[in-house]
């Protein structure tokens, strides 16, 4: 199986079965802190990390990563976790869109919310301001950097979902991948066990 497939195999499953996956392996930090959520709960996203890390609402960094992604890849921004000014809105996620980023995970805040999910861009966020951000020109991209508690590096495989976001480093794909099958077996013959005692109940 290549990596490819691998990929679109865990895209297509629910961020807890890899979070758990991850987790059995060894790797309990893998998660992202509870507050990264999508801002509507029927996006998801999946690629490659675009690394950013940005001081509190300094957008710069932000140009910065709109400047050099690449089609299918997802931008990460570090942002502190800061939320009382924005990092990124639907001006940014327009210029991803035509870009052909697959998505944008903040650990910061984001406005414009409505453009956004009219866009259908998947925007993942600690949190919603109506605060603009600075013009300081800070900001790096494409080194490692740390994003609502989890280490990613450049080019690190991010899944996200309703329920969160999970980071995989390209060289566990694979085994995380397996462990997750294990998981989604087991957990469906149990749910299907479960589901037939509540008809003998009915």
């Amino acid at each position: 199986m290549t990596h490819e497939d691998a990929v679109r195999e865990l895209a297509g499953m629910s961020t807890a079965n890899v979070s758990d996956a991850l987790f059995r392996m060894g790797h309990k930090n893998r998660t992202m802190r509870a507050q990264i959520k999508p801002i509507h709960p029927d996006m998801r996203l999946c690629g490659p990390a675009l690394t950013v890390h940005a001081y509190p609402g300094g957008t710069h960094a932000c140009s910065l990563a709109l400047a050099d992604v690449q089609p299918g890849e997802v931008i990460v921004i570090d942002g502190g976790g800061y939320t009382n000014v924005i990092l990124w809105g639907e001006i940014f996620s327009h210029m991803a869109a035509v870009a052909g980023c697959a998505g944008a995970v903040i650990d910061g805040a984001v406005r414009d919310i409505d453009g956004v999910v009219e866009l259908g861009f998947p925007l993942f966020a600690a949190g919603i301001s109506p605060a603009a951000g600075t013009g300081d020109r800070l900001g790096e991209i494409r080194i490692p950097i740390s994003c609502a508690g989890v280490v990613v590096n450049p080019g690190d495989w991010v899944f996200g979902d309703r329920l969160g976001v999970v980071v995989v480093p390209p060289e566990m794909l694979d085994e995380t991948l397996e462990r997750t099958r294990e998981i989604v077996e087991k957990e469906t013959h149990m749910l299907e066990e479960l589901r037939a005692r509540l008809r003998e109940r009915l």
